[in-house]
């Protein structure tokens, strides 16, 4: 099963991959625009964020992480950003929506590797390499995968906007798209359970960082 889902991937990306280089686009332009900001902050501002981290990972360092709050309120996350995508599917000029909602969900993550770069150098590249890039690449190649069937359903509809289709297959077109989302939404929740699950365990390592 899982040979034949990665063949069909591989097979849709040869087939659509203007659609996959657009969505890819929205992701890098959304992080190095998260980083470009993360740098652009005033010296208070870094300051007062820096404070703020450092308070925080220094309490889950000595208390226990409230690991199901973690882990409901990126599953909460996960789910509004690709609910705002595929409503934008269903619009007939709904592509350069999707754009902008994988380029914000995008910049939050450019913004907090930049400022934990910025801010802390070596030491914030190892803590955003063992406890921010495990689930961030999970995030990523969800939401490009549901960002481009979200532009594939959104071309669908404009090209067939003067045709007039059965009922039964704009029914199972859609229902086709919402279990492709809802799929996709699965393999979100497995980055849900590294963020809340694996990565608070790696906490203690970094006390030297946020010291």
């Amino acid at each position: 099963m899982l040979k034949r889902l990665r063949t069909d991937i591989i097979l849709h990306m040869q087939k659509k991959i203007t659609l996959y280089l657009i969505v890819l686009f929205a992701i890098l332009t959304g992080i190095a625009s998260g980083i470009f900001t993360a740098g652009a902050m005033t010296i208070d501002q870094k300051l007062a964020l820096g404070s703020y981290l450092e308070t925080f990972f220094q309490q889950n360092i000595h208390e226990s992480v409230n690991r199901n709050a973690v882990f409901w309120q990126s599953t909460k996350q996960n789910i509004q950003c690709s609910f705002i995508i595929w409503l934008a599917g269903f619009v007939l000029f709904g592509i350069p929506f999707v754009f902008l909602f994988v380029g914000i969900r995008s910049f939050f993550i450019g913004f907090a590797v930049g400022f934990l770069l910025e801010q802390y150098r070596v030491g914030g590249f190892l803590f955003s390499l063992l406890c921010i890039f495990p689930q961030t690449l999970i995030y990523l190649s969800g939401f490009l995968l549901i960002g481009v069937i979200a532009m594939e359903n959104s071309m669908e509809r404009f090209k067939n906007r003067k045709t007039t289709l059965p009922r039964e297959q704009i029914k199972r077109e859609t229902m086709q798209y919402i279990m492709k989302t809802v799929i996709l939404l699965l393999f979100l929740t497995i980055g849900s359970l590294l963020e809340a699950y694996v990565t608070p365990a790696f906490f203690g390592l970094f006390k030297w960082v946020f010291n």
